[in-house]
């Protein structure tokens, strides 16, 4: 595990460090070869060399980040209940991202690079 990520997520309150150690660990068990990274202090997940899924806390909410691709949009009718927009999904300590979705929106992630780096070789 990064150790920036790991600093990062030590300045952070207990119970946000907590969610947010959470949905790491589980990124990880999804791509295990992701290598974390900072990216304009947000910690960030790397998929072949290209930016997958990030998190983020903020005073008042959490943040999960997929920067690039469809994902999101196409997935928008399961991430309806939380605030969201073209890049970001708002969540709270009360209202956490499900399991479910968060590795439905990892996988579709991958899929998106792979299906990317694909095009590029032909």
């Amino acid at each position: 595990m990064s150790n920036v990520v790991s600093q990062y997520l030590g300045e952070l309150p207990k119970k946000e460090q907590e969610a947010l150690e959470t949905v790491r660990k589980q990124i990880l068990s999804l791509i295990p070869e992701a290598e974390e990274r900072l990216s304009r202090g947000v910690p960030f997940f790397y998929y072949k060399g290209k930016r997958a899924v990030g998190f983020r806390s903020s005073k008042t909410h959490l943040s999960f980040f997929i920067m690039e691709g469809k994902v999101l949009d196409t997935h928008r009718s399961e991430i309806s209940n939380y605030d969201n927009s073209s890049t970001i999904i708002k969540f709270s300590l009360d209202k956490p991202l499900s399991k479910h979705i968060i590795e439905k929106l990892v996988r579709a992630r991958i899929e998106e690079i792979e299906k990317s780096l694909l095009k590029k070789t032909k």
